[in-house]
């Protein structure tokens, strides 16, 4: 082994020790697919060289790496690891060394490099174990992208969101937003947006036939930057300042929304400047021509007098899949109204978000229900009371 180690790369080769030279004329065979020889080599290089960087077993007719795994607490360096040309049969051998932080492992002429359906997989299967993975077989690999933990890391517990205090506002302005948006007099909405705020729309870049599709009315103010490469185009398209905004909102076809169907996430939410950013995936326009769906994300801050505004629109419409057409719906609408967004003040929000859950109805059923009863939530409670126990509550008020 001294023989066969290189100090100034810090490797020892060990390829087919069982057929050296000075062994056989001894008539000793060092076979590493026993156990004890292979103890007894890993045993060696922890007593003589455990700053050992480069190990090369190949042609050892190795089968199973149980003893190897010694070697991720007593070579601790080991960066480089040659099996190839052995007996290996299965990738779970593989695991037996996972703790070992390889930049470079070849396997090549193993059979459980044929268990793969193609060279994909393989590299996948193996950068799965050993994340830091530079080289495999010889072949330079794609730069990994990850996090190296050094030491086991304990996630902090878990905590009530910050946004679950905002999802009844959230909720009622969706609700009153898209309400006014399918009366079809979309100059309510002016309230609902910030001086400064900014609105841009988009449709799919590859639609093949746009003079037949269902989206060629919002063609001509799509802002897909993979279709518009003009700048001058790309800022017209642009909307900036509230009037502008409505005024385009105002040209889009007339649609009747799916409110049951909103997905809403409030992924991003500062407590010291209440900057909200929603994403509502929803099924758009039910006509006969055709059946729309769309992405949005508003973000909002707060409005001067309470509540929020939007400050940033990005729709995103396209043609909704025949799934959700088949679920789109099958509750029944909300009547459109053309009254101005309104804004809930805080003991509003909580009363709201109170009442909703004591109820078990959905926030737009709480909210037209304190509505109706001025706000007195006592008032309002006794009154559910009365018509839940009458029946007089359709199903599609309360939560699933």
């Amino acid at each position: 082994m001294s023989k066969r180690f290189d100090g100034s790369q810090q490797a020892l080769d060990l390829t087919s020790i069982h057929t050296d030279p000075d062994l056989v004329s001894q008539d000793i065979k060092v076979a590493l697919n026993r156990k004890t020889n292979m103890e007894a080599v890993i045993k060696i290089i922890e007593e003589n060289i455990p700053q050992l960087t480069s190990l090369n077993l190949s042609h050892n007719c190795i089968q199973r790496l149980d003893e190897l795994s010694e070697l991720v607490t007593k070579v601790p360096h080991l960066k480089a690891l040659n099996l190839s040309h052995n007996d290996l049969k299965s990738e779970h051998e593989l695991d037996k060394l996972k703790g070992l932080k390889l930049v470079e492992l070849w396997l090549v002429r193993n059979p459980l490099c044929d268990l793969f359906k193609d060279p994909s997989s393989y590299v996948s299967a193996v950068c799965q174990k050993f994340p830091q993975l530079l080289k495999l077989d010889g072949n330079d690999l794609p730069p990994h992208i990850g996090f190296d933990v050094e030491t086991p890391t304990t996630l902090p517990p878990c905590k009530v969101s910050q946004c679950d205090a905002e999802l009844s506002v959230v909720f009622c302005l969706f609700h009153r937003y898209y309400s006014v948006y399918d009366s079809g007099d979309r100059q309510s909405l002016l309230g609902a947006y910030h001086d400064d705020a900014l609105l841009s729309l988009t449709t799919p870049y590859n639609v093949q036939n746009p003079s037949r599709s269902g989206l060629r009315e919002y063609f001509k103010d799509s802002r897909n930057l993979k279709r518009t490469k003009d700048s001058t185009m790309r800022f017209h398209l642009l909307k900036h300042k509230r009037l502008n905004v409505v005024a385009l909102l105002n040209e889009l076809p007339k649609t009747q929304h799916d409110i049951t169907s909103f997905t809403v996430d409030v992924n991003a939410y500062t407590v010291s400047s209440r900057l909200i950013c929603h994403t509502l995936i929803v099924v758009d326009d039910k006509s006969k021509e055709s059946t729309r769906a769309f992405s949005r994300v508003f973000i909002t801050v707060p409005a001067v007098n309470s509540g929020l505004c939007i400050i940033n629109d990005q729709l995103f419409i396209r043609m909704a899949t025949t799934e959700q057409i088949s679920r789109a719906f099958v509750a029944p609408a909300p009547t459109p109204s053309s009254s101005p967004v309104p804004t809930l003040t805080a003991p509003q929000q909580e009363m709201l978000s109170t009442f909703s859950l004591k109820s078990g109805m959905k926030l737009e059923w709480s909210l037209k229900c304190l509505q109706d009863n001025e706000w007195d939530l006592n008032k309002a409670a006794h009154i559910f009371t009365q018509l839940k126990t009458a029946g007089k509550i359709p199903d599609v008020a309360f939560l699933k």
